[in-house]
């Protein structure tokens, strides 16, 4: 089943509401799955460890994240939150690439 903001409008039973959620929820971890190989990318490319934290380009997805979920409609504050504390894993994870590549 393909969840649509449509087909969502269309459901009438709690079932339904969890297939959807449960759906989604897979599609949300396969974009994780890809976010984390762009930090594998990164962790490849980046030549310097001091590079892996960028607090400027931090900034501007957290800035980017706000607007999407204005737009959206979605609580502001809560994406920021759940951005802030993915961004921070992010480079986590990066930095424990970056090192595994050149031991």
């Amino acid at each position: 089943m393909t969840v649509t903001t449509e087909t969502i409008n269309q459901i009438r039973d709690m079932k339904h509401v969890r297939e959807a959620v449960d759906q989604l929820d897979a599609e949300l971890i396969d974009l994780f799955r890809r976010r984390f190989a762009c930090m594998d990318a990164a962790a490849r490319i980046k030549q310097d460890r001091n590079a892996v934290r960028d607090e400027g380009r931090k900034a501007e997805v957290l800035a980017n994240v706000k607007s999407l979920a204005e737009q959206a409609s979605i609580p502001v504050p809560t994406m920021a939150a759940i951005w802030e504390m993915l961004v921070e894993t992010s480079i986590s994870y990066e930095m424990q690439k970056w090192d595994q590549l050149r031991k």
